[in-house]
């Protein structure tokens, strides 16, 4: 091999390493903004997750004495979606709606809200508003435009097509809200309200079961109720 094409190779080798090491370099600087970017939105989304629950605390407080329903129906929600529907909870904003499912009350006057007698027909048209009310407020939060409007304006829905606001019928109700009401109902079941007391387990699961194909979605209220055998069993 001639001097010339030794030099070559050589020059040609060096070069070659030189890129190698700018793309290390780079590939260190790409890696350490991706890290960067990362833990950004790793900060991003605790910081949506406290406010959202501090919210949720808030609005708990004006009807609810302890401020505890949100979290406990939150919970008994996600097991139950863990099981019928596990690519939702990839989503945060499914744990977002339900927690926020009520903030339309935020709009709803005390003597409506806060009336321990049954509530009149005016009355009863008032509340059911809040679903509505609620959708109106996450529409100025476009971070929970979807699951979350979901959970909101449709988890008092029933599946024959009886609920409000908008009278959605079976599988025309999406299946986070369908979800969510019967973590709802039995949450309100199993816990003492003004005017009874609360239902044992046994009597509220019996009431779902009962209730299935007319308030609830029959595949997702058998579901849940075999949640708590399981539970139960284990």
């Amino acid at each position: 091999m001639s001097i010339d094409n030794t030099m070559d190779h050589q020059l040609a080798a060096a070069q070659a390493l030189k890129y190698a090491d700018e793309l290390r370099q780079l590939h260190e600087i790409e890696r350490a903004h991706r890290r960067g970017v990362e833990e950004a939105l790793r900060r991003l989304e605790e910081s949506y997750a406290t406010t959202v629950r501090a919210l949720a605390a808030a609005l708990e407080l004006r009807d609810d004495a302890t401020g505890e329903h949100a979290e406990r129906v939150t919970r008994l929600a996600l097991r139950l979606a863990e099981r019928v529907a596990p690519h939702l909870c990839r989503d945060p904003q499914l744990e977002y709606g339900f927690l926020l499912h009520d903030v339309g009350k935020i709009g709803i006057p005390d003597a409506v809200l806060l009336k321990e007698a049954p509530l009149d027909a005016d009355e009863r048209r008032e509340l059911e508003r809040h679903p509505l009310l609620g959708e109106r407020i996450l529409a100025q939060i476009p971070y929970l435009g979807g699951l979350a409007r979901d959970v909101v304006v449709a988890h008092h829905e029933r599946w024959d097509g009886a609920g409000y606001p908008l009278g959605l019928l079976g599988t025309g109700i999406p299946v986070a809200a369908r979800v969510f009401a019967l973590a709802d109902a039995f949450d309100a079941m199993t816990n003492d309200r003004p005017y009874r007391l609360a239902l044992s387990t046994a009597a509220a699961l019996g009431e779902i079961e009962r209730e299935a194909s007319r308030h609830f979605d029959p595949v997702l209220a058998a579901q849940f109720v075999t949640l708590f055998a399981d539970a139960e069993a284990a």
